[in-house]
């Protein structure tokens, strides 16, 4: 049976017409789309008859959003502001507008672009202004649009600006960063923070701060409106709400104003009681109940901001709210046991956030103990104690709190705290048996490794154990073991210094007592051993043991004899150097000087002959004639010293330097090059004319 075709119909609709010369229905052709503008937009959101069409409203911002997807003109400055006002006005009296208010807010975050490359000129003042009455809207008790003007600032400021392959480009990043800093946008921010309620926007302002605060301009406004109070007791009430995210914000501000601040403004804010006590309540409430990874590295940043706020504010009230005293328990926790009740709960493991804790605990102690009153809490609660249980030979120690490579860390900077301490507190010193541990040390430091392959792995993990004497040999690591690598160099540098700086106090029962444990002797075995290195770290404990014997000799006719034949010997091999060492950078020219102070101090009557019958003379008078001319007086004053012995001038006259040079030349060429340094003029008679302008 034959099918018969159904014609169908379409439905009639707006969309369709009937063609008469086709006697068909054919798609009804759209007048063309108007094309959106902001002007239109702008009439539309101010036009009295269109007040009630919402939903034109926010279809018009969609539209004008799309097709300026990548940022408003900088011309169009006005315009989006009055559009945006419009929006405000209507959405205090209808909450449908939030929405496209934000919408609008967010695309002002993006770089506005410009039709002409001089627009980032022409406009800077308005987009100033701009930039301002836009900031203004995080007055509003709207948290959405809040949130939105944060998060615009916050893309103006620290995103980048695009390069478009084509079409108009973005203005300046330059512009966009001016622009907030040079008006008063972190002032009305700051204004808002003090009195916001709601802790999701106090959040979002706090995290744009954190951008903000990293420039010095802003963090002087900021320190101008004592914001810092306001971050740092919510910091410490947020311990009790434990919210880490507000803990994380305030402790990064605190920390960037401490060092990005004026230097005359930050000590002002910083050292209020208000302040400082909410930081000692937050570090309290970290010592007591961390725990997890993210709690031990929040206590970890609120030490760390504490050590920034003592090096810039150094009469912060740290004693009068118990700072100290529980830096001071935290510091010698493993050392010296303590039942306390404000370390109750802490404890310390061989793991990398109680490790970090005690190295920046223990150099923020030492930066204070400078205060006769801070530092007497200090020893109080054994921090010296503590520090002289690392100074003893790492290969006869058991730990079982730390590994050999934090251990060996920990050594050397407990030696470099020493070094800054002990000369402040010599009588708790000599209680605690300084001088023999640290000689104890030197004679360990200066023996030879036996198994230099014993640590081939800097991160071990293994703890330390008593081991036979002789097979240890440093990890090398961080600032304190630079040059230190499977040797002994790095405590050994230490302890030197450390013995420096005590007999540097010129004290004379100490300096007996040192000489009296055989120091002068293991200090020659030092000489004896690195003689005639170029390790930079071995000329700076050469240079330094020199010291420490010109101290200790200086005014004792018998330490000069025990310096002996054997100290005179080392130190014309000293002098005796290549000269064109002197400026190599490596420590050459100390190690010079301090040989030539040596001299001074360390040879006389007793051993004089030795050192005039090994050319000591002759050695000198070579060294004056190569060293640069910083040093020529040290060398001068050595040999005047000297030549008050009849038996030195026959040396001097028959010296020989470059071209058969007599010694009497070369005095003469020195006198002339120092009349020349100091701007004396001579006549043709060789007679001094006019004025000295300069002396060196």
């Amino acid at each position: 049976m034959e099918q018969i075709e159904v014609q169908r119909y379409p439905l009639m609709g707006s969309n369709m017409q009937y063609d008469m010369s086709t006697r068909s229905f054919v798609e009804r052709q759209q007048p063309p789309k108007m094309d959106m503008t902001l002007e239109k937009v702008l009439n539309l959101m101010t036009d009295p008859h269109s007040k009630k069409v919402k939903e034109r409203h926010s279809r018009a911002v969609k539209k004008i959003c799309e097709k300026y997807c990548n940022g408003f003109y900088l011309k169009d400055l006005g315009i989006v502001y009055n559009i945006i006002d419009a929006l405000v006005a209507n959405a205090k009296e209808d909450a449908e507008y939030t929405n496209a208010l934000v919408q609008i807010v967010m695309l002002c975050g993006k770089s506005f672009l410009k039709e002409k490359a001089s627009d980032d000129l022409v406009y800077e003042k308005d987009f100033s202004e701009f930039l301002v009455q836009l900031v203004k809207l995080v007055e509003l008790p709207m948290p959405m649009v809040q949130i939105a003007v944060t998060h615009c600032i916050g893309g103006l400021y620290c995103t980048p600006v695009p390069v478009y392959s084509e079409g108009p480009q973005a203005c300046r990043h330059e512009l966009n960063i001016k622009a907030i800093e040079e008006s008063n946008v972190v002032e009305i921010f700051g204004g808002e923070l003090k009195k916001m309620e709601d802790e999701t926007v106090y959040q979002e302002i706090l995290h744009l701060l954190l951008f903000l605060s990293l420039s010095s301009s802003n963090c002087d406004s900021l320190l101008d409106m004592d914001l810092v109070d306001v971050v740092a007791k919510n910091m410490a009430g947020a311990c009790a709400s434990q919210n880490s995210k507000l803990l994380q914000l305030s402790i990064e501000v605190l920390w960037n104003i401490i060092e990005y601040g004026s230097a005359d403004k930050v000590p002002y804010r910083f050292e209020t009681m208000s302040v400082v006590r909410s930081l000692f309540s937050t570090f309290s409430h970290f010592i007591q109940t961390a725990k997890t990874k993210q709690d031990l590295q929040l206590r970890n940043d609120v030490m760390s901001v504490t050590q920034a706020l003592v090096s810039h504010c150094p009469k912060a009230p740290l004693l009068e709210c118990g700072f100290i005293k529980i830096l001071s328990l935290v510091a010698t926790y493993s050392e010296v046991k303590s039942e306390d009740e404000m370390i109750e709960g802490f404890t310390m493991k061989a793991q990398n956030d109680d490790f970090e804790l005690k190295k920046l605990v223990w150099s923020t102690l030492v930066s204070l103990c400078e205060s006769d009153a801070l530092r007497q809490v200090m020893i109080d609660h054994g921090f010296l104690t503590a520090l002289f249980e690392y100074v003893k030979p790492n290969d006869s120690v058991c730990s079982v709190e730390w590994t050999s490579a934090q251990y060996e860390e920990l050594q050397l900077q407990a030696l470099s705290s020493l070094e800054t301490l002990c000369p402040l507190c010599l009588n708790e010193y000599m209680s605690g048996h300084g001088n023999t541990r640290l000689i104890m040390l030197l004679e360990w430091a200066y023996s030879e490794c036996k198994s230099p392959d014993l640590i081939t792995n800097t991160q071990d993990t293994t703890h330390l154990h008593a081991s036979q004497p002789g097979d240890y040999g440093g990890h090398g690591n961080s600032f304190y073991g630079d040059g230190g690598y499977q040797t002994r160099r790095a405590q050994l540098r230490f302890t030197i210094r450390v013995l420096l700086a005590v007999v540097r106090t010129g004290e004379e029962n100490v300096l007996q007592d040192l000489c009296d444990q055989g120091l002068i002797d293991a200090l020659k075995v030092v000489l004896k051993k690195y003689k005639g290195s170029d390790v930079p770290i071995e000329l700076g404990i050469l240079s330094n043991a020199l010291l420490i014997l010109a101290v200790l000799c200086e005014n004792d006719s018998h330490r000069k004899g025990m310096f002996g034949d054997e100290g005179v010997e080392l130190l014309l091999q000293f002098l005796s150097g290549d000269s064109d060492k002197f400026s190599s950078g490596l420590g050459y020219h100390k190690l010079l000087l301090s040989s030539v102070n040596a001299i001074w101090c360390c040879v006389s009557i007793v051993n004089q002959d030795l050192f005039l019958e090994r050319g000591g003379i002759p050695i000198l008078l070579d060294l004056l004639e190569k060293c640069p001319p910083s040093m020529q007086n040290l060398v001068l004053g050595a040999l005047l010293d000297l030549t008050e012995d009849a038996r030195a001038v026959p040396h001097v006259v028959t010296w020989r330097g470059k071209g058969q040079k007599t010694a009497v030349s070369l005095l003469i060429e020195l006198w002339r090059a120092e009349e020349h340094a100091m701007g004396v003029k001579r006549d043709s008679n060789h007679v001094m004319t006019g004025n000295v302008l300069k002396w060196r």
